[in-house]
């Protein structure tokens, strides 16, 4: 989520924070209105002009988004909590590799270890679910354990998490890629019984280009072009959380709202453009991918994204409803690309509530 900001512009970088922070803007808001009246009772009224539309201008963007999906949050009778936001309000959801939780599931060709952390859930008195867990970064960046307090919050919920790495490009690693996605999940299968972990609920999650892989990796379950990295048998996933994954390649590349960012990164991860690749295209995107076996999934997008635009969730949605598959889809008003970056923002606390529900009935 970082490296897609610095390469997004000031703008960007500016709509962003406003849209992932919005309750933030108050301070700016009360600021500008206490200087304001400053300026006022010193007969400077310019300057108190200046500040009072300074301050109705941080207003409306610090409760217009707030509002929106308040209003959302009602119409799926989603509590939203103002301490939540408030409690998380400087500690945004970073995170980074944990050594002291750090084991080696694989190796690439180069001798180099794949590692992934681990992070069990609160002893159980019987098997318990897993999720594999994949980082974004536009394929050629990131790191396992950003936007880490997902660990934490699928632990509370019972399942243990194998927050993993993956070989990234350049050179283009699309079939590496997710083959080391195979190949983890093929280790956590293969160390069940170590975990207490039940074979038959190892589950996938991702963000951003992770979440691309986290479906393409469960869609392509036994495809002999998309094998694992690493000797294992395939892994069947018992479901997928997608948070604002990319689904159709081509149409991400042709339609991004970031569209130099996205380009680069897409070249990159295939190794050209879609008129030279037009398969590798095709072939590493999930929709490609979507059958009667597709396992159960769950996307979550923001309706402002800037990166991933809207139709990547409803072609989704749209392709596992013909599919027969179930699945739920939503887009969140007023919220960009990485909104879990604030833990407690209301975009994130819907997303949570979605997501628990979603496993509730499914897995």
């Amino acid at each position: 989520s970082r490296h897609a900001l610095m390469r997004v512009g000031l703008d960007g970088i500016l709509g962003f924070l406003a849209l992932a922070f919005p309750l933030h803007l108050l301070a700016v808001t009360i600021a500008a209105a206490a200087l304001g009246a400053l300026a006022w009772c010193r007969g400077r009224r310019p300057a108190a002009a200046l500040f009072a539309v300074t301050a109705a201008m941080s207003a409306a963007m610090a409760l217009w988004p707030a509002l929106a999906l308040w209003q959302r949050a009602r119409e799926l009778a989603v509590p939203l909590s103002l301490g939540d936001y408030l409690a998380a309000a400087l500690q945004p959801n970073i995170g980074g590799p944990d050594p002291a939780r750090s084991v080696t599931y694989g190796a690439a060709p180069d001798g180099s270890a794949l590692r992934l952390d681990v992070w069990p859930a609160p002893a159980a008195g019987r098997l318990h679910p897993a999720f594999v867990r994949i980082h974004g970064g536009g394929w050629i960046a990131g790191r396992r354990g950003e936007l880490g307090a997902w660990d934490g919050w699928l632990n509370k919920l019972g399942y243990d998490v194998f927050d993993i790495d993956y070989r990234l490009g350049p050179p283009e690693r699309w079939r590496n890629q997710v083959g080391d996605v195979k190949c983890a999940l093929g280790w956590v299968a293969a160390h069940a019984g170590e975990y207490g972990i039940d074979p038959a609920r190892i589950s996938t999650i991702g963000y951003s280009a992770g979440a691309q892989l986290a479906m393409l990796a469960a869609f392509s379950t036994g495809d002999p072009g998309l094998p694992p990295s690493c000797d294992v048998p395939p892994v069947t996933v018992k479901l997928v959380v997608n948070l604002y994954g990319p689904t159709e390649l081509t149409r991400g590349y042709d339609e991004s709202g970031s569209r130099a960012y996205t380009q680069e990164r897409l070249r990159q991860y295939l190794g050209g453009r879609p008129a030279r690749y037009p398969e590798r295209y095709r072939n590493a995107s999930p929709l490609s991918h979507i059958g009667p076996r597709t396992p159960p999934t769950i996307t979550l997008l923001g309706a402002s994204d800037r990166i991933i635009t809207a139709d990547q969730a409803t072609l989704l949605d749209a392709a596992l409803a013909r599919a027969g598959v179930v699945h739920a889809t939503y887009l969140l008003p007023a919220t960009d690309h990485a909104f879990d970056l604030d833990w407690g923002g209301f975009a994130t606390q819907i997303a949570r509530a979605e997501i628990g529900r979603f496993l509730r009935r499914n897995d």
